[in-house]
């Protein structure tokens, strides 16, 4: 039963959190922010605010109980010792019908109820302590009736205290309990009435300081309440904000696509892999041919516009896996991975071929020019590093601009032998060199 009571809490407490985290539509953030008491709150508020504490307030109430039950019975051996008589009323009052009604409410607080019926429980504490211990008290003759009664009404002034309820059911079991011990008191045989009135307005007034603890208590878990929502959603605003921030520190600012530290430690983070199948791995290194006169003779605006469209030409003929940065100025890097040779060189081509649509606008001296890029592939030899492999790109890149541009040149492999190429050459475009 416990571990049941616990998987029921933490479920609550948990659930609780999670729809004040998600649900902002219901649970707008001025709700956690105002200044409100938790009767004037929303009833889907103070329904979920119900829901976030019942776990521990449970506790608290089964313990009180658990422990009220047990000392009932206790109680018993002390009613025959101090009262023989008292062994019969003290198996019926103390053996059946309080501890009955003690393990019934044990019962009912191991499940989240309505509120009233949690502050309900209190209201039975106080009838059930105050009328059984009065009977027996009155069975027992004085001077037992009084400090019967007494002992009751401290009991009372317990339970005030573990039964963490709205604040109107701790007043009813006040109310109750005071009620019912001044009637007795009229009833019952008593030594001294004034003496018995002056014990009852003592203890009066502790239970009313207990009560008034309690809801200060109340007051504050509300508060806390609201303070650690506030604190879940300022930090998860907080780590969105960063996740942005790692984002657009990652992009460049022109292409949106990579910028050359992020493709860096995405290249670093593919070679840590042990998984990683490094002769499936490609790198290409991409320039836009004459693209300095093409900026001079069109302006900056134009040249940036170029760029980014370039950018998007080879992202759009990339996979999943594949990187693509800007490597810097005009120049690309494109990490292929799951590749092989002729699939490599059928990308470069394909990503080639796509930016021969790129248009610039037009110039005040004639019409607009193709843009071209030449490629420069390499593919992963022996034990090469990333940057053994940029630099063998480059090189070919290098060559391809040599040989021509708009063509896609093959890097030879890093021991010295013979050069591998494939050229291919944009007969129709423009030469602006």
């Amino acid at each position: 039963m416990q571990a049941n009571h616990r998987t029921l809490s933490q479920r609550a407490y948990k659930d609780a959190l999670k729809t004040a985290m998600s649900d902002r539509d219901m649970f707008p953030d001025r709700l956690f922010t105002q200044d409100s008491r938790l009767l004037d709150a929303p009833p889907a508020l103070r329904a979920l605010y119900d829901s976030y504490s019942w776990a521990a307030h449970s506790v608290k109430a089964r313990a009180w109980l658990q422990a009220a039950f047990i000392f009932n019975f206790l109680l018993m051996s002390f009613d025959y010792f101090v009262s023989p008589s008292l062994l019969v009323p003290t198996l019926i009052i103390r053996g059946l019908i309080i501890s009955s009604i003690m393990f019934g409410l044990y019962v009912l607080w191991g499940r989240q109820r309505a509120g009233w019926i949690q502050g309900a429980t209190l209201v039975a504490v106080s009838m059930t302590m105050m009328i059984g211990s009065g009977t027996l008290g009155a069975l027992g003759g004085l001077p037992l009736f009084e400090r019967y009664l007494t002992g009751a009404l401290f009991t009372m002034a317990t339970a005030i205290l573990f039964f963490p309820i709205e604040f109107r059911w701790t007043l009813a079991g006040v109310v109750t309990a005071l009620s019912l011990h001044a009637l007795m008191l009229l009833m019952g045989p008593v030594t001294d009435p004034w003496l018995a009135l002056g014990t009852s307005g003592f203890y009066s007034g502790v239970i009313i300081v207990f009560a008034s603890t309690r809801n200060a208590a109340l007051r504050s878990q509300w508060k806390s309440f609201k303070s650690k929502i506030r604190e879940l959603r300022d930090q998860e605003a907080l780590a969105i904000l960063n996740d942005e921030l790692r984002l657009i520190a990652s992009l460049d600012p022109l292409t949106g696509i990579q910028n050359r530290r992020s493709a860096q430690e995405n290249i670093a983070r593919i070679w840590d892999d042990p998984g990683c199948a490094k002769p499936a791995i490609a790198f290409l290194m991409l320039d836009i041919d004459n693209f300095k006169q093409l900026n001079d003779s069109l302006g900056h605006a134009a040249g940036d516009e170029c760029i980014k469209a370039v950018a998007s030409k080879i992202s759009l003929n990339l996979g999943d896996g594949d990187i693509v940065s800007r490597h810097g100025g005009e120049e690309f890097l494109v990490v292929l991975t799951g590749t092989n040779a002729g699939d490599a060189f059928a990308a470069a081509e394909r990503i080639r071929n796509s930016v021969v649509s790129v248009q610039p606008e037009n110039s005040a001296d004639g019409p607009a020019c193709p843009v071209t890029i030449s490629i420069g592939l390499a593919r992963w030899q022996g034990e090469e590093t990333p940057q053994m492999l940029i630099n063998r790109a480059d090189e070919a890149l290098y060559e391809a601009k040599r040989r021509g541009k708009n063509q896609t040149m093959v890097a030879p492999p890093p021991l010295g032998d013979s050069a591998h190429t494939e050229d291919v050459s944009s007969q129709d475009a423009c030469d602006v060199a």
